[in-house]
């Protein structure tokens, strides 16, 4: 069991810091090999529930690096398998944080209603089981559905409430027990960017990258992408470029779809920019990166 709670912790800090598509097959081959065998093998009622509860997690993360490394087909495939590990371990939080999880997909995909209806039902699976961490990672998720539906009231209600329950928590760090103030932060940012307010979610993503472990590169690289992206939207330009060469310098070291797709939106914005100086330099240092990713 001790293994598996390792194995767990280092594959969520491996995709942290590498992306999605690094280990990837190692972790499938050994969910496969020899987590499968452990379940198979006969043991008392409680210990079984702790074999299926980490197997869950395993394949909650799993899932969550075959969608970064771009399949989402198959990540769904994977997120209700670790659906029924948790049933069966009767692990109402951690069926409701991988609920969450599809609904963070669902949004990426732009499966609105589906992410609101998951995000919700997270919630309501949750109970009042679940800690002060817990709860301010689900309700930050339905808040940016609310926002995406256009529910300013409820987003912001859910926001309070889960900054609340974020500065009442205590539980201790791990992938499925701790939620980071980088995360919420960037949630905060979405669903203020959702409703209108631009201004506000450059600070809430400048907030975000202060909590931001750089060591984490995958999700460092993404947020100074998500920030530059919004300093161009509102003529930024200078400032957009410094988090985009930021970007740049972790882009390199990280293997994941949604990091690529950073990649080609930054080329696209700055395609209009390409002949101001210090645009010229940065649109060169990615075209070489694209280069090289191609070739």
């Amino acid at each position: 069991m001790e293994i598996l709670q390792e194995v767990v912790h280092l594959a969520a800090d491996r995709a942290e810091r590498r992306g999605g598509a690094h280990g990837r097959s190692a972790l499938a081959a050994y969910l496969a090999d020899d987590v499968s065998r452990v379940l198979a093998s006969s043991a008392s009622a409680p210990v079984r529930r702790d074999l299926l509860a980490a197997s869950a997690e395993l394949t909650h993360l799993l899932a969550q690096m075959t969608d970064d490394a771009g399949h989402p087909g198959l990540a769904q495939r994977y997120f209700h398998t670790a659906l029924g590990l948790a049933g069966e371990a009767g692990h109402r939080t951690l069926y409701a944080i991988t609920m969450r999880a599809m609904s963070a997909q669902a949004l990426r995909m732009h499966h609105y209603k589906y992410a609101a209806e998951l995000a919700e039902g997270a919630l309501q699976t949750v109970g009042t089981d679940a800690g002060h961490s817990v709860m301010a990672f689900l309700l930050s998720q339905r808040a940016v559905a609310h926002s995406l539906g256009g529910d300013q009231r409820r987003a912001f209600t859910d926001l309070t409430d889960a900054e609340t329950r974020h500065g009442q928590a205590t539980s201790a760090s791990g992938p499925f027990t701790a939620y980071p103030r980088a995360g919420l932060d960037y949630q905060r940012a979405q669903a203020l960017l959702h409703l209108g307010r631009r201004a506000d979610a450059v600070v809430a993503l400048q907030d975000c990258l202060r909590h931001r472990p750089p060591a984490h590169r995958r999700s460092h690289a993404l947020t100074q992408a998500r920030l530059a992206e919004l300093l161009l939207r509102s003529g930024h330009v200078e400032q957009a470029c410094v988090h985009w060469n930021l970007f740049l310098d972790d882009y390199p070291h990280v293997r994941s779809t949604r990091a690529d797709q950073a990649l080609g939106g930054l080329r696209s914005a700055l395609r209009p920019h390409r002949r101001q100086r210090r645009v010229a330099s940065l649109w060169e240092r990615a075209e070489n990166l694209s280069g090289s990713l191609s070739s």
